[in-house]
């Protein structure tokens, strides 16, 4: 959403699910809605992503267990002009997601993810993309067994 060396903060939610196929290795998919509004006109982001999720599960004494991911998917952004005259316009594109981050195990079926950090390239026309900085963090519940050892 943010081009010509402008920038902007976008706030939101992200939900995912993740199944491990093997304690080191989670296919994900996840969703988000993010939005701002700047000068009148509502700008909101929606991307859903789908990809693989590495895990380095390693005995230590902090519990801590850190991961790389790489999602592909699609992104939506919409922009609402406000006021007399005011318009919509939608555009859609591929995107993807690279990153990593750390998640902290207190129990077998809790993790508290400390942070996610992700490049998050979105590409909304013909040789026009955006390059967005993602920083999310959050709580891990582990269903179904939730061993990962």
């Amino acid at each position: 959403m943010a081009g010509g060396g402008s920038g902007s903060n976008l706030i939101g939610a992200l939900g995912s699910f993740g199944w491990n196929i093997k304690p080191w290795l989670q296919i994900v998919g996840d969703s988000s809605y993010n939005t701002v509004t700047y000068s009148g006109t509502k700008n909101v982001l929606y991307g859903n992503h789908y990809g693989p999720r590495y895990f380095y599960r390693t005995q230590n004494r902090w519990h801590l267990t850190p991961f790389v991911e790489g999602l592909v998917g699609a992104s939506r952004a919409d922009s609402t002009i406000t006021g007399p005259g005011g318009y919509t316009t939608s555009v859609n594109g591929l995107s993807f997601k690279f990153g990593g981050g750390v998640d902290y195990r207190p129990s077998r079926r809790l993790e508290i993810r400390l942070f996610d950090v992700d490049y998050y390239r979105t590409s909304f026309g013909t040789n026009v993309y955006q390059t967005n900085y993602w920083i999310s963090s959050g709580i891990v519940i582990r269903l179904f067994g939730g061993n990962s050892d």
